[in-house]
Order: C-alpha cells, then structure tokens, then sequence
C-alpha cells in the first residue's frame, strides 16, 4: 500500500475514534429513583444532554432518591408562641427563624442543592390523552436534590397572635419583606415593623444570596395556600368584598404573588379550607374547589401542583381525585418519607412524598442515625425548655 494511502486510513480511523469517544462520553444513562416504600418508581426519562459546568463544577443527572422536604410559616418569636395557650401546637408542627436559618446551613453543608419541580417532568398532550413523563434533575457533581415547599403561608389571624410575622411586603425599593403591625396596631406607615430575618420567605431569598450555589437555575421551592383567610397575609376573601380597603388588599396579594414569581417560587393549591378531603362530602369537596377557583386562581394564576391538606390523599377515592385530575392538578404531595414519588395509571399523575421538618421531627429524629442534619446543634433548646 502506498504511503498517502496509509495515511489517508490512518486519518480515517483517527477521526472515527474521536467520534466514537465525545459520543460515549456525551450519553447519559438514567434510572429508576427508589419510591417511598423503597420500591423502584417508574423509569426515569432521559433528561437531555448534560450542561457543560456549573460553579461547582460538570452538571450531571442525578439518579438517587429525591429529598423533599416542608415547613410551616416560621415563629418569629418564640417566647410568645411557645409560652402561650397554643404553645404546644407551636412547638410541635413549626420551627424557629432561628432554627430555619441553621437547618439550611445544616443542608447546604451535605451538599443539598435547592432545585425547580418544574424540572422534574413534562405534560404533553396527544389525542386529546394526558400523559406525565419524569426527568432527572441535573446538579453539579456530588451534590443531591431537595424540594423546598412550604404550607399555609397565609398568615392566619391565630398565627399572628402567636409570634408569626403578619404578612409579606414589597419594601421601598421593591423588594420583598416580611410586616407585623406594632403592639399599638399601627399601619404600615405608622409603627409597623418591616423584617428580612423573620420570616421563611426572606430568610431563605438571603441565604441564596449569600450562597447562590445552593440554588440550581434559581430554584426558591413550593409556596402551598388556602384561600379561607386570604393569602400571603392580606384578607382577599370574598365575603369581605364589601370591607373598605378590600380593593387594595386584592391589589397588593396579586403584586406580592407577582414578584414571588418573577424570583422563582411556586404556588401549589392547599385547597381553599384546609379540609380533610377523603372525609368531606362530596358537595363539600366540590363547593371548596369552587372557592379556590373563584377566589385564589385570580391571585396567584394557574397552578397544577396540589398539596394535599393533613397529607390526606385522595389517590384511592377515584371519583374526588378525578375532579381534581380534571382542574388540571398533575403533581400530587402528601406526607411521608420524603423521599421519592409514584407515576398514576397511564402516567397521567405523579404522587410526591414529602417530610416535614418540625418540632415533631426533632423529637423523633434527634437519635436517629437517618436524620438529615444535627439537630442538637438546630434546636432552640432554651424557648423550647429542652436541657
């Protein structure tokens, strides 16, 4: 064989083993995520070709067990609502600002990453039949997924009485802050306090802040509502229409919303009266659908995730969970291990476990090997009387 034969081959078969290397190189395998009960969820579906680097370096699928986690509006302060009436509610199903500040360093430390649910699947509709597909979330190598979400952040009047702050706020220049009227009740223009620290909402926007790595393409997490007194702390029910100042209060709910948004947050139903849904009639059920629609869809805007109130889901009660099916809810929360998620029939929905972090998991958590942080070093031992 001549010489610039032999080198034309060689040429070939040089090219041929690059291809054949960036194309091994650039395929991504996915798998099954273990479900709650330990069992393997349906497959995962290919989450695309992986993004070239991050900060924290190359972007991969992760294929473990998902993290997700909730909260309650935080106690601002404590030696109110753990020395009142209710303090046993208190201190049993919320934490501190305090100890929310240190469970996100506590997280941040093992390499938590706070990552968007919008990542995690897509709805595509074909003949008229719905079908949900899951993807991996894509993190910088090393690090693990968790989902942020946070129940009835709307600032009940009982929760303003003990220790919680009364409502979000657009400060002056626009940013959001937490309120709480003086002990005088004055306005927000006369006495009232404004606060970046008291509040779950805040702490966290601050926390990214300081830490944006612990964001993944701007992930905040999941703001769950009801409708029966409002939401984000200003009273948009109906049947205070007729109030002076109603206006103003519909007004500001729907720029507070807005701007919670345009960062990055979510808003997922909670129902509009915080019901126990397997147990409610059906003309109850229906009727408070109904409300949600009316009263909170106008706020908020369209939203098909749906966070099951006391985490009573409806899963096994076709009929309700149709009816929700047929609001176009698709993504499903209830409370568990926190780890995981199973695809409906015809993967046309998807059930999330999730896991509360409170006073309750800090009594049953504290010994326990699996904890997801130290809670010794998160707990406020002293409002809370633990030695």
């Amino acid at each position: 064989m001549s010489e610039s034969k032999c080198n034309i081959l060689a040429c070939f078969l040089l090219s041929f083993l690059v291809f054949f290397v960036i194309y091994s190189c650039a395929t991504v395998k996915t798998g099954p995520i273990a479900d709650e009960a330990g069992g393997l969820a349906e497959p995962a579906v290919p989450a695309g070709p992986v993004s070239p680097a991050s900060p924290s370096g190359t972007m991969v699928p992760y294929e473990g067990r998902i993290l997700n986690i909730f909260f309650h509006a935080l106690v601002a302060r404590p030696e109110i609502a753990f020395k009142g009436n209710r303090k046993e509610h208190y201190m049993e199903w919320f934490v501190t600002a305090e100890e929310y500040k240190k469970i996100l360093d506590e997280l941040y430390l093992r390499d938590y990453v706070l990552v968007d649910i919008k990542e995690f699947y897509t709805v595509t509709y074909k003949n008229n039949v719905k079908t949900i597909e899951v993807k991996n979330f894509l993190v910088p190598k090393g690090k693990k997924p968790v989902i942020l979400s946070v129940d009835d952040l709307s600032y009940y009047e009982s929760n303003r009485r003990n220790g919680i702050v009364h409502k979000l706020v657009l400060d002056q220049n626009g940013n959001i802050a937490a309120w709480t009227a003086s002990q005088s009740g004055g306005g927000a223009s006369s006495g009232g306090e404004i606060s970046y620290d008291l509040d779950i909402i805040t702490i966290t926007e601050d926390f990214i802040n300081k830490h944006p790595d612990f964001s993944i393409r701007g992930a905040k997490g999941i703001i769950a509502l009801t409708g029966f007194e409002g939401v984000l702390g200003y009273r948009t029910q109906a049947e205070r229409s007729k109030t002076p100042g109603y206006q103003k209060e519909m007004e500001d709910a729907v720029a507070i919303a807005n701007k919670l948004k345009e960062m990055g947050w979510r808003f997922a139903s909670h129902s509009y009266r915080h019901l126990n849904m397997p147990n409610v009639s059906m003309a109850s059920f229906t009727n408070d659908n109904r409300l949600w629609d009316k009263e909170v869809k106008p706020i908020l805007g369209e939203t098909d995730l749906y966070v099951y109130p006391y985490g009573a889901a409806l899963e096994k009660i076709e009929e309700k969970h149709q009816i929700l099916r047929g609001m176009n809810f698709n993504l499903f929360f209830g409370v568990g291990s926190g780890y995981g998620y199973r695809m409906g029939p015809k993967s046309e929905y998807v059930y999330m476990s999730r896991m509360n972090i409170d006073g309750r998991y800090f009594r049953q958590f504290k010994n326990n090997p699996d904890r997801l942080f130290d809670i010794n070093k998160v707990m406020d031992k002293q409002n809370r009387g633990v030695k």
